[in-house]
């Protein structure tokens, strides 16, 4: 592997783990923004658990952008490491 390509895919991945924490970030917004709307307009004066279920939801979507981020990382590692050996 050349020492451009070894630039290129560093730097592939510096963006896609700064895109992911801005994932992260919106769907936990997005979850709880959507969750409020929805007891706000829909069920009005009472506890908000649309709020905290969206809100939850929007975590575990974010947790699972991570998780399919670090596998997406490693296999393409090990796809590396593989081909160095050959």
């Amino acid at each position: 592997m050349t020492e451009e390509t070894t630039k290129k895919s560093i730097f592939k991945v510096i963006l896609e783990a700064s895109a992911l924490g801005i994932n992260f970030v919106l769907c936990v917004i997005i979850g709880a923004a959507l969750g409020y709307l929805i007891d706000k307009f829909v069920f009005v004066k009472t506890f908000p658990i649309f709020f905290l279920i969206f809100l939850a939801a929007g975590f575990v979507a974010g947790v699972k952008e991570v998780f399919r981020f670090i596998r997406k990382v490693n296999k393409t590692n090990g796809q590396r490491s593989n081909k160095e050996n050959q």
